[in-house]
């Protein structure tokens, strides 16, 4: 087996470490999950961790920006698939009931928010991620469904934020899904009537 160069074996740590912090993030939560846990769970030293990051709060934000990217594709990638309006709306109503299911990363970006100072720069990145996936799939929506009633970023957020909603990770009913399926039909225009105020922005 051929040895790793040096820039090959950084990438593996790093790529180690990356895969560490998200499996704590998202069972732990930020406030516990440590820089000695992160190092201690992928086989190496803190040293190890403050040589490719400068602090528990760059892993985390770096974490955060690749699963909700990739999840923002995964589900793009399966409306892509969903024929029809009814069949779009079971896939979002599927999607907010797992990330509930699966709740850490709303907890995690809680505690994170609470632990930063608001107008720093990892506060405006954390910002950034989070609008970043309210409009790549309020657009998306839009584009596909000319009746849509609500702005992007304001349909996205609505989606997104019922799909991660602190209290729905604990209590039985309503699951995310019930939500998703009363409000996203009005939304996109498929009724007469919006189910409470339009989100125009």
């Amino acid at each position: 087996m051929a040895r790793l160069t040096r820039s090959e074996s950084q990438a593996r740590t790093r790529h180690c470490l990356l895969q560490a912090a998200a499996d704590l993030f998202r069972r732990d939560g930020y406030a516990i999950t440590s820089v000695e846990k992160i190092a201690e769970a992928a086989g190496f030293t803190k040293g190890a961790v403050y040589s490719n990051f400068d602090s528990k709060e760059a892993i985390f934000l770096e974490v955060l920006g690749h699963e909700a990217r990739e999840n923002v594709m995964q589900l793009i990638a399966a409306l892509d698939c969903a024929e029809g309006r009814d069949a779009v709306i079971d896939v979002l109503a599927d999607w907010a009931s797992d990330r509930c299911r699966n709740g850490g990363w709303s907890l995690s970006v809680l505690e994170h928010a609470r632990s930063t100072a608001p107008g720093s720069e990892s506060s405006r990145e954390l910002e950034a991620i989070v609008r970043e996936c309210w409009l790549a799939l309020g657009h998306y929506l839009k584009d596909r469904f000319p009746g849509v009633r609500a702005g992007a970023e304001m349909l996205g957020a609505l989606l997104f934020e019922i799909a991660y909603a602190p209290a729905l990770t604990f209590l039985a009913t309503p699951t995310a899904g019930d939500l998703i399926r009363l409000v996203l039909p009005h939304q996109l225009g498929f009724a007469d009537e919006p189910a409470g105020a339009a989100l125009i922005d």
